[in-house]
């Protein structure tokens, strides 16, 4: 007869700061989730940052559980995609089995909801948009996330989202019937953001995901989700049975259409749901082309030197980023609700204080910012720093730059990097390529030495492109061509090496230095490769000057 006395609680896990497994120095606690807790360590021989989750001593036990669980950490380890936190490796040391993970400095999504409410309309799209690129890939993977809610988001000053824990946690709920929503303590589901079919314990696929992240945006944009009661259980029953108060209630300002999208999101049955995340992002799409075409530029964060991220509210909402999803056609006229709501963006985006002030705000749009704007705090997301350009005109401006009669040399150059990377980060990698072979060309075209830094530069940022398409192979083979080749001059005269054009070039370009070392990163874990040869070696650091004798 089994025992039927109530099982005692896990013991708390000690603290296990400055300790050293294998090749993890461990720095600080993190948190503790369902799974484990979570740390920053340092790797040592790579030496960089990661996320080190060690799993819960009876989670170990559970030999059926972890099998699967490496099966499934294997495959959402081959996600490899900017808004996907990924997973570097899993292993064992000292009888505690980790999972190492790709360190994410900033907060998760719930953190920011609680210490400033919800942001204003651009940031949101943004993190609605990478959110649901993110499930798209994994969608296309055959992985359902299973458990998306704030907690689950991470995002960084810059508003880049990383989306994490994807299909994970259920690997170690055993045979807990459906309406047991905890085991020893530990939530195996997050009733606030469960769908229906999730809380009755039938099959979930794909757009269970899209209810948990309609809920999520809710959330977002409400500043508390759709249901609450005095236990778990009450919570999962609405998710059932009730329908959540209408978004327009409680945020009359936002737009209707947004509203009703996050309501579809919603449905009750999986059939009335949006059927995919592409799906979602193309609505997003329409959106973002009604407020172009209504005011010819959507107003973005400038990336910064900082490199890499992508842009918070996202000129280019598009679906260029998964190249499984084809143009999406011109949408019908703007509807009027847009005039408003993107004069409230103009508006916004003008003023240095204006990432998170509130829309009803009207100096023109061209302002230009008070100096005391900058200074002063927001309430929504924290820590981003407010936008400097229009990325839309921004590129309209280097265009026109290129495209002008009797511009500089000089200057051209400064607009091809500047414009290559702008492409960069906003994942428009074609563009990117093509902006960068147009660098390559110029070697015989500008007088020297500008000419060669113009080849160095685009063989550089074609290399980075073929990193973020995961062309590992490629991108290696290139980057260490340009780090070591011989590199005429012309007119002809003593070869120079092409190590010191880079070396000057990434001191002179801080956001290309940033894009070099993230690509090269990104290749040794692609390639398996744990150090790369010495010459690329020294560019995957933050790049200094030549000390003096």
């Amino acid at each position: 007869m089994p025992d039927a006395r109530p099982k005692a609680a896990p013991e708390p896990q000690p603290d296990l700061t400055g300790r050293t497994l294998g090749d993890f120095h461990i720095l600080r606690k993190l948190g503790t989730g369902g799974m484990g807790q979570v740390y920053l360590a340092r790797q040592t021989s790579l030496k960089r940052d990661v996320a080190l989750k060690l799993l819960r001593n009876e989670l170990n036990e559970n030999l059926t559980a972890l099998a699967r669980f490496e099966a499934e950490a294997q495959a959402v380890a081959k996600l490899n995609h900017p808004n996907i936190v990924h997973i570097h490796q899993i292993g064992e040391a000292d009888g505690l089995r980790y999972m190492v993970l790709e360190y994410v400095d900033g907060r998760n999504l719930r953190d920011y909801l609680a210490r400033k409410g919800p942001p204003d309309l651009p940031v949101t799209l943004s993190v609605m948009r990478q959110v649901a690129l993110a499930l798209q890939k994994a969608h296309e993977e055959g992985i359902v996330h299973r458990d998306i809610k704030p907690e689950n988001i991470l995002v960084t000053r810059k508003v880049e989202v990383k989306v994490t824990d994807f299909g994970l946690s259920r690997f170690f709920s055993g045979d807990v019937p459906a309406n047991n929503l905890t085991q020893s303590g530990v939530t195996l589901g997050t009733p606030l953001y469960m769908s229906p079919e999730q809380v009755q314990g039938h099959a979930v696929d794909n757009r269970s995901d899209i209810y948990s992240f309609g809920v999520t945006c809710y959330h977002l944009l409400a500043g508390e989700p759709p249901f609450r009661g005095a236990s778990a259980f009450d919570v999962a029953l609405k998710h059932v049975q009730e329908q959540p108060r209408p978004l327009s209630d409680l945020r009359p300002d936002l737009p209707p259409d947004l509203c009703a999208m996050i309501h579809k999101m919603m449905a009750k049955g999986p059939d009335d749901r949006y059927q995919s995340a592409r799906d979602v992002l193309r609505e997003l799409v329409k959106m973002r082309e009604a407020a172009v075409a209504t005011t010819g530029v959507l107003a973005t964060t400038h990336a910064g030197t900082g490199g890499g991220a992508l842009l918070a509210a996202d000129a280019a909402l598009s679906l260029s980023q998964s190249g499984s999803i084809a143009t999406v056609p011109a949408p019908a006229p703007p509807v009027r609700w847009w005039r408003g709501a993107v004069a409230g963006v103009a508006c916004l985006f003008a003023t240095l204080g204006g990432m998170f002030v509130s829309a009803r705000r009207t100096p023109p749009p061209d302002a230009p910012p008070p100096p005391a704007a900058a200074a002063a705090p927001g309430p929504g997301l924290p820590d981003v720093r407010p936008p400097e350009k229009l990325t839309t005109t921004r590129e309209r401006e280097l265009l026109a730059l290129l495209n002008a009669e009797g511009t500089r040399q000089e200057d051209a150059f400064k607009a091809s990097v500047e414009l290559g990377l702008l492409y960069l980060k906003e994942r428009r990698l074609p563009e990117a390529a093509d902006r960068f072979i147009k660098l390559t060309n110029k070697r015989t075209e500008w007088r020297e030495p500008l000419g060669r830094s113009a080849y160095v530069t685009g063989r550089l940022g074609q290399a980075v492109v073929l990193a973020h398409e995961n062309k590992a192979e490629a991108s290696h083979k290139l980057f260490l061509e340009v780090a070591t080749e011989t590199v005429p001059k012309f007119p002809p005269k003593a070869p120079d090496r092409s190590a010191a054009t880079v070396s000057w070039l990434l001191l002179r370009f801080p956001d290309l230095n940033v894009a070099v070392a993230d690509a090269l990163n990104r290749n040794a874990a692609n390639l398996g490769k744990a150090k790369l040869e010495p010459a690329l070696e020294q560019l995957r650091g933050p790049h200094r000057p030549p000390k003096k004798d």
